[in-house]
């Protein structure tokens, strides 16, 4: 083999390396989910009394919560929020919003409104509230924080025990890996 001949390889090498090294496999992910178990909610004594109120709660969704999810990191969009209770009728709802926001004290990423629902008609009795956004909502960045808070504002007459609610952010987006 000539030393042009060896050249010529080791230069078809070295590109055939780099363009390796550089290719990106990515996959839609049609349907994903990520879930806090059991919030807790706060009864409201005399609440029927009352009429509505408003409450606000927040949890805290870390890494650890979400490592199987974080390889969603080309695109991540939130499409429904579902609040599901054992034993309560959820039909006392009638607002809620939900709101995504990065952890971190010194970010900047703005927080994303996921839902805003508003009841219309006769309240259903159901166990469970689930609300589809009218578009995907891209939290592709928010998706990259180590800490995710979600914030939940909720509007209706509120029973006067405190309540439980799994809380399901159901996701779609793309994996991309780099090979």
């Amino acid at each position: 083999m000539s030393t042009a001949q060896l050249s010529r390889m080791l230069l078809l090498g070295c590109v055939t390396a780099a363009v390796a090294s550089c290719a990106q496999v990515e996959a839609d992910v049609p349907e994903a989910t990520v879930t806090k178990k059991a919030v807790s909610f706060q009864g409201i004594p005399g609440g029927s009394q009352l009429g509505e109120v408003s409450t606000t709660q927040t949890f805290t969704l870390t890494s650890d919560d979400l490592s199987w999810a974080k390889s969603m990191n080309a695109q991540v969009y939130v499409v429904e929020v579902k609040f599901s209770s054992v034993g309560v009728d959820l039909s006392f709802i009638h607002d809620a919003r939900v709101i995504m926001a990065d952890g971190a004290v010194d970010s900047s990423t703005p927080p994303a409104e996921i839902i805003n629902y508003e009841r219309t008609g006769a309240p259903i009795a159901s166990s469970e509230l689930s609300v589809k956004t009218s578009y995907p909502i891209d939290v592709t960045k928010l998706w990259a924080s180590k800490t995710i808070v979600i914030t939940m504002q909720l509007v209706g007459i509120f029973p006067e025990q405190a309540w439980h609610a799994d809380v399901t952010l159901n996701l779609g987006g793309k994996i991309s890996y780099k090979l």
